[in-house]
């Protein structure tokens, strides 16, 4: 639509043009020649537009699925203008079947034109007879309650309440007698703990006046023949081990000197190989080339031989060095473990000395305060017991108490007749029972889908024989088509819900006329520094035969309009609002500025409520021509006239119109 609006403009300035006043300064072609774009004042319709390209969709589309009632899917301003907003969502939002259906029957496909009332499909109804009458069941249950509670207990009943009376009599005796017997073994218990107090008091006592104990005489002694023992073997292992390190010195040295000798004969073949190589590639007359050959294969052989040399007597010198490290790390740790058991030993005698010298041992004692520390610990965890058991046997009894009281108030309550609260609770199961069965009655009348609106089939996503999907079943879109579009930010406040449209639908050649119907409030903006789009819905009303959902379609809302009126085009208005003056043409071909009011304003034309008359000439621009080159300009700079024309903005494309023809 808004090629349409350019095309309309430049139509009017093609016009304008044609009807421009020419003035030729003398001269001809060696002077610049001026031509003045004209238009007349005019009177007729001047009409300010809001236009947007949008795309058709339906006003609105049904899910339906066995079992549930038709879920209503609308279109929304939020959605894209490109796309339709109908969708078949396995949301509950959206419908999806109540419990299992197995498809008898399928009446449509995609792309069916219904009626409303029309049956889409059938499915069988065994599963809804059975929850209905698993309903009624609970109806009776509910039912039959409500009425034993009324009624009261029968005398086997009551008799069982009162078995729960007697249970808890019994209960509570046993928790006096286990009380009492809880009670005569603690006493029993905490007088073996004071007893074994005692004898342990008493233990360390005749300990510490006693002499040293033979047994501890006899440890020392075995730890002192022990630790000599020890440092015997490790004298003999010690003496052993220096032994075969001598051996194994002398074997490594005589290793070494082999190895050097071997390297000192490679090395002496080699230089004397090396002389014979010399001395034949020297000789005169030459000698036999293959000779010459031998010789170098000699040397090499040799080289080869001396390398092999040196790295065997590197490889034992390593060896050799590897050997005296752990030699010397060995002799360090047999002579720290020669001192420990010389001092183990000087440690055993010395305890021996001590002990025969000193009274009982001091393990004993130790042992002795152990035993006394222990008992008092079993004392005091044993009166902790006491006292938590004689709380849990109080604790037993007060509960069999309780247990008794509250049997004896069931029983009271149970024998009374039903109360109030009970018969209300009662009722309520049975209202509650009851809508149960009017929902599955309502569900079981639901296993056919019938068309809410005369539409057409979006989606079919059941097949006979098969078991419906938990999501919506069948969608039926309305026939009742909308716009959706976007307006710009300078659009938006001009916009009102309600305001009669013109819709050109692209693909069939079409106009209809629609209505406003939703203008979203919140804009997007289309980047950094873009313009700001809002979206908005517009309801098509008729609708013309053959559209569709995706067509594209063009709007254009009246947004202000004056009928009967005088007008300029707005180009040739100079200045500001308020203040606006426009360039008259003279008889003498020359214009002078004349001060104008003005009304309302479009992107083409200018309402003109004084100041002007009809059929005046009022200059729009200025053609220069240079050298055979037309120039055209927005202002008057070349005809000298000064500043370029003030050309306000008046939101959407303005037509001019006379006697209701539309300029588009």
């Amino acid at each position: 639509m808004k090629w349409k609006v350019a095309a309309v403009i430049l139509l009017l300035a093609v016009g304008v043009g044609t009807a421009g006043y020419v003035v030729l300064a003398p001269g001809g072609t060696a002077r610049a020649q001026s031509q003045y774009l004209t238009a007349e004042v005019t009177r007729g319709n001047v009409t300010q537009q809001v236009v947007a390209t949008g795309s058709v969709r339906s006003a609105a589309t049904y899910n339906l699925a066995f079992g549930s009632d038709p879920v209503l899917s609308t279109g929304t301003t939020s959605s894209s203008s490109s796309t339709t907003s109908a969708s078949t969502s396995s949301s509950a939002a959206t419908g999806a079947s109540s419990g299992d259906w197995l498809v008898t029957k399928v009446n449509v496909a995609v792309g069916d034109r219904v009626t409303s009332g029309q049956v889409l499909a059938t499915a069988d109804t065994a599963n809804a007879k059975a929850a209905l009458e698993v309903a009624k069941a609970n109806l009776a249950v509910a039912t039959a309650k409500l009425a034993v509670d009324r009624a009261g207990l029968t005398g086997p009943e009551r008799a069982a309440a009162y078995d729960s009376i007697r249970q808890a009599q019994q209960q509570l005796k046993v928790a006096r007698q286990s009380q009492s017997q809880t009670a005569d073994q603690n006493a029993l218990k905490l007088a073996q703990a004071k007893e074994a107090l005692a004898s342990a008091q008493q233990q360390l006592v005749d300990d510490q006046t006693a002499g040293p104990a033979e047994a501890t005489i006899k440890a020392d002694q075995a730890a002192i023949d022990q630790a000599q023992q020890q440092l015997d073997t490790f004298n003999l292992q010690l003496q052993g081990s220096q032994a075969e390190a001598s051996v194994t010195d002398q074997q490594n040295q005589l290793k070494l000197s082999q190895a050097q000798g071997a390297l000192a004969a490679a090395q002496q073949k080699l230089a004397a190989d090396q002389a014979q190589l010399a001395a034949d590639q020297a000789a005169d007359p030459p000698v036999d080339p293959a000779r010459i050959s031998a010789d170098q294969a000699a040397v090499t052989a040799d080289q080869s031989a001396v390398n092999q040399a040196q790295q065997q007597l590197d490889t034992l010198n390593l060896q050799i060095q590897a050997a005296n490290t752990q030699s010397s790390a060995t002799n360090q740790q047999n002579q720290l473990k020669l001192s420990q058991l010389q001092a183990a030993l000087a440690d055993a005698k010395q305890k021996l000395a001590d002990d025969q010298a000193a009274g009982p041992a001091e393990a004993t004692i130790r042992a002795d305060q152990a035993a006394i520390d222990q008992a008092q610990q079993q004392l005091d965890t044993l009166q902790l017991s006491i006292t938590s058991s004689v709380t849990s046997a109080a604790n037993q009894l007060v509960s069999a108490e309780l247990s008794l009281t509250s049997s004896q108030h069931n029983y009271s309550m149970k024998v009374a007749p039903a109360d109030a609260s009970t018969i209300a609770t009662d009722k309520a199961s049975v209202a509650s029972a009851t809508t149960a069965v009017n929902d599955a009655k309502a569900t079981l009348n639901r296993h056919s889908l019938a068309s809410p609106v005369d539409g057409v089939v979006t989606a079919v996503n059941v097949v006979a024989g098969a078991t419906a999907p938990s999501s919506a079943d069948i969608a039926v879109a309305a026939l009742q088509m909308e716009v959706s579009a976007t307006v710009t930010e300078t659009d938006y406040p001009s916009l009102k819900v309600g305001q009669a449209v013109s819709v050109s639908i692209t693909a069939l050649g079409k106009t209809a006329t629609g209505t406003v119907k939703e203008i979203d409030p919140i804009g997007t903006s289309s980047g950094t520094g873009g313009v700001v789009s809002y979206p908005i819905v517009v309801t098509i009303d008729p609708v013309p035969d053959g559209i569709a959902s995706g067509m594209s379609a063009d709007i254009e809302v009246v947004v202000a309009q004056r009928g009967d009126v005088l007008s300029v085009p707005a180009t040739a208005l100079n200045g500001t609002a308020g203040n606006y003056t426009v360039m008259v043409m003279g008889a003498d071909g020359v214009p002078t500025a004349q001060a104008v009011e003005v009304g309302l304003v479009t992107s083409s034309l200018a309402e003109i409520t004084g100041g002007l008359t009809e059929g005046e000439t009022v200059v729009t621009g200025v053609n220069t021509a240079r050298t055979g080159t037309a120039t055209t300009t927005g202002g008057f700079g070349g005809a000298g006239l000064g500043g370029g024309l003030g050309i306000p903005t008046g939101g959407g494309g303005g037509v001019f119109r006379r006697d209701g023809a539309t300029g588009n």
